[in-house]
Formats: C-alpha cells, sequence, structure tokens
C-alpha cells in the first residue's frame, strides 16, 4: 500500500495574554528559549516527520510569527481569533481538497519530540483510524482537558475541558494534549460543524466528540514521557520548558563526546554543533548558530553567538559575536569580539575589544 500523504498544522495564531508584554504585537511562539523562538521546536520536530505541506496559522503578532516561519512552511492568517477550530479552518483554502492525514499540534509545545509524533503518526496508520490523539497519563490533571471514555469499550467518546467536568470526570488522569492525526478531508468537513461554546469560541477538541458520535473510528496513543504535553503560557513556564530544554541539550552534545565541567551553569542552544574532546567549562553560554571542532576549551564564563570556531582553541572569560576563530588560538581573558575574524594560532588578550572589523 503506498504512503498516505502527510500535512501538517501548526496553530500559532493565540494572543498569549498570560506572557504580559508591553509590546502588543509580541505573539507567544516568537520568545525564545536557549535562543531559538518556541515555535522552531515545533518545526523542527515536525520536518522530521517529512510532511509534504506545513501550514502554520497566524493571529496575534501574527507579522513576527510569519518572519520566523516562513522558510520552513506556508503561512495563513486567522483573521477572527474566535478560536483552534476556526484557527485550523483557515488552512482549509491550502488542504481543504487533499488526500491522507494531517498533524495538528500547537505551536508553543517546544517539548514534543519528533519520537513521539512519528509513534503517534504511525499507530493512526496501522490502526485505521480517522483521529488519533495524542494523550498522556499525569497523577495531576488540574488545568488538563481529559480524554472520556465509555466505561465497558473504552472508546473514546469526548474531550472535557477542565472548567466543564463533572466529579467523575475530574477523576480522569488522562488528558489530551491537543496534538492529532486526522483524516484530511474528514477534518475539515467536521470543522465546519464544530458549535460556538458560551463565550463565543469554536474549539478544535469537539471534533473528537463529532467524530465518535457518526462512528469514525477515534484511537489514541499515549506518550510515553508527559513532559513532552508542556505548553507555554507564561513566562513561568517559558522558564519551566526551557530549563527541561536545557538538560535535554546538554546530555545529547555530551554523549556525543563533549565534557562540561557543570552542565547546570553551561547553557546551549539546540542547533549548535561542537566537535569531541572540546571541554566546557562552567557559566558558558554557546547561543545561535554556532560551529565549533574538535578539542577546544571554552571557558569559564565565555559567551559565543553564532561564531564559527576551529580546533584546538583556549577561549576564557570572552564575549564573541559573529565572526570565526581559526585553530589553536588563545583568546581572554576579557575579550570582546563582534563580526571578527581570528586566524590561527594567535594570541587575543587580555583586555581587547574589537567591534564591526574584519
Amino acid at each position: 500500500m503506498a504512503e498516505e500523504n502527510k500535512y501538517v498544522v501548526i496553530i500559532a495564531a493565540g494572543k498569549g495574554r498570560k506572557m504580559v508584554s508591553k509590546e502588543k504585537e509580541h505573539s507567544k511562539v516568537s520568545y525564545p528559549i536557549l535562543g531559538r523562538p518556541i515555535v522552531k521546536y515545533v518545526i523542527d520536530a515536525v520536518k522530521k516527520l517529512n510532511p509534504k505541506e506545513i501550514v502554520t496559522v497566524v493571529g496575534f503578532g501574527g507579522e513576527a510569527t510569519s518572519e520566523i516561519v516562513k522558510k520552513d512552511t506556508k503561512v495563513v492568517w486567522q483573521d477572527e481569533l474566535v478560536g483552534t477550530a476556526k484557527a485550523v479552518l483557515a488552512a482549509k483554502d491550502e488542504l481543504g481538497n487533499k488526500k491522507g492525514k494531517t498533524i495538528l499540534i500547537y505551536g508553543d509545545m517546544p517539548l514534543i519530540t519528533s519520537e513521539s509524533l512519528e509513534k503517534l503518526y504511525k499507530k493512526s496508520v496501522k490502526s485505521g483510524d480517522d483521529l488519533t490523539l495524542l494523550s498522556a497519563i499525569i497523577e495531576n490533571p488540574k488545568d488538563y482537558p481529559r480524554v472520556v471514555r465509555d466505561p465497558k469499550s473504552r472508546k473514546i467518546l469526548k474531550i472535557v475541558a477542565e472548567n466543564e467536568v463533572d466529579e467523575s470526570e475530574s477523576e480522569i488522569t488522562e488528558v489530551n494534549t491537543g496534538v492529532y492525526v486526522v483524516d484530511n478531508q474528514l477534518l475539515f468537513k467536521y470543522l465546519d460543524q464544530v458549535q460556538p461554546n458560551d463565550k463565543g469560541k469554536y474549539y478544535l477538541s469537539d471534533i473528537v466528540e463529532l467524530f465518535a458520535k457518526d462512528g469514525h473510528q477515534v484511537g489514541s496513543y499515549i506518550l510515553e514521557d508527559a513532559t513532552e504535553i508542556y505548553s507555554v503560557s507564561n513566562r513561568v513556564q517559558l522558564a519551566q520548558a526551557a530549563k527541561v530544554m536545557h538538560k535535554r541539550i546538554n546530555k545529547k552534545i555530551m554523549a556525543a563526546g563533549v565534557s562540561m565541567e557543570d552542565p547546570d551553569s553551561t547553557f546551549i542552544s539546540p542547533n549548535v554543533k561542537i566537535g569531541t574532546d572540546t571541554i566546557i567549562l562552567p557559566n558558558t553560554m554557546i547561543i545561535g548558530e554556532c560551529h565549533i571542532g574538535e578539542g577546544n576549551r571554552i571557558g569559564p564564563s565565555v559567551r559565543l553567538t553564532h561564531v564559527d570556531v576551529g580546533k584546538n582553541n583556549s577561549i576564557v572569560e570572552s564575549y564573541i559575536t559573529g565572526g570565526t576563530i581559526g585553530n589553536g588560538n588563545k583568546i581572554g581573558p576579557y575579550v570582546n569580539l563582534k563580526d571578527h575574524d581570528i586566524g590561527n594560532n594567535e594570541v587575543v588578550g587580555p583586555f581587547i575589544n574589537i567591534e564591526d572589523k574584519k
């Protein structure tokens, strides 16, 4: 059997009022974690599934979000911010008539992994589900929507929001993450049937009940690591997500042959590349698009931003932005370089400030 076409819709239109910013058009998904916007983590995850097309729905702060995602995805606008069902419906002109399966995911979920999304998708294909939702089991489900199942058949009946659960539903520990794999043509058929709640909002999760009532097969894949469901709605959650991502990134880098004397005080962007036998000392940040070769000694107290570094360099107590560093150099302490290239076997510092010179 030929593989079905695979599509992705990233929902990134929400206002994010709880971020409390004076920048009125600062979209929630554009806030950075370790130098990378939240929504880029989601894009990185879904791209590994090799979808035929990715569509990002933008709205509030849409110009900022569009600028971040436009190289990787198509962009559509949700003109009226009246709920997540209407957000996905904004992608109808792009995807509405296409056959295949569509992954629906929120742009504020930086901890979701491609591995979990791949398992969700494979479960949907193998089971022949018309809709497969990603769920998680958590001890304290407060604030999360519950997955309601038939007590005998265990079939999924609906999703109930936290503020609408009754006494029995409040005890359910299986929660909905808001990530789905859906038959694409059925998706847009049922989005048109979603009704507004008492606040005039149209919620995507209502399609689960519509599918189930009409006899369509609704399944689930339960996450193995519930931390992946974490979404960012305020700055406390932003910091908490950053803490998890920080540990993930450092663990991956160390497993590839890089030493860190103090991982807790070492902060590295997810797209940084570091060669084996490099040693990173405490209080070091390596942010943005950095490529670092083998056998370097970096730190303590170094910040590198968008820098290419060769091999066997020593960089101490320095702040370097842009430019390239060759091999066998000794840099620092107290060196500030901006967009400056250094060759091989040079000594730079102490107390050097060079900006915008090449």
